[in-house]
């Protein structure tokens, strides 16, 4: 993949920067003179299996938009005021059939760029035992929903855009990218870019062949 990220992560007091790839270049910052009401949540249209599903909700609403799908990108449209990011709330419910201990969830502003780099805030729920961490302990059972309003990242998404961005406002924030990137689950097995392997050795050749 050949787009480079900036990436903080939601995890550590003071978030650092480094460098991942995606699969395109996107333009610079848009200008602060101009402002539109027109917002968009982008989704990458997948084949694979997700183990939850992802909603929103803006306001404390579900979200009203429409849907586009254009290439590899599907796209949420709606309307909203400048400080929509501070009101909006990811809705991730667990369709796996297995409780969810660990997740991985990245935000992406693919208006905010820097050097042909993409800003990119991850956001690390729950305890992954092999990143240990110190982060409260999920347990996202079958059917349950858990809730990221993002008012609660308020300051480290404002520094993102900010640093990237060249002083970047988050007003002029008009899109972002959501990806859940991986999950745990409670029997050892792991969802991960569109696979699921097991992190125990023993249930290993049994993932392999379903």
């Amino acid at each position: 993949m050949n787009r480079l990220l900036l990436v903080c992560v939601a995890v550590l007091a003071l978030p650092f920067l480094t460098f991942a790839q995606q699969p395109r270049m996107l333009s610079g910052s848009i200008s602060p003179l101009v402002q539109s009401k027109k917002k968009s949540i982008i989704r990458r249209v997948s084949y694979f299996k997700y183990p939850v599903e992802i909603s929103f909700e803006l306001n404390g609403q579900p979200l009203k938009s429409t849907e586009t799908i254009a290439g590899s990108e599907r796209s949420n449209d709606f309307e909203a005021d400048a400080d929509w990011l501070n009101h909006l709330t990811i809705k991730i419910k667990n369709t796996s059939g297995h409780t969810i201990t660990w997740m991985l969830v990245n935000l992406l502003f693919p208006e905010v760029t820097k050097d042909g780099s993409v800003a990119l805030h991850q956001i690390f729920l729950g305890v992954d035992p092999d990143h240990p961490f110190p982060r409260p302990e999920l347990r996202l059972a079958p059917n349950d929903t858990f809730e990221i309003p993002l008012s609660a990242k308020s300051e480290e998404l404002k520094r993102l855009v900010s640093v990237i961005g060249s002083g970047m406002p988050i007003e002029n924030v008009s899109k972002i990218e959501v990806e859940f990137h991986g999950a745990l689950f409670d029997d050892g097995t792991r969802f991960e870019t569109g696979q699921v392997v097991s992190t125990r050795p023993e249930r290993r050749a049994q993932v392999d062949k379903n």
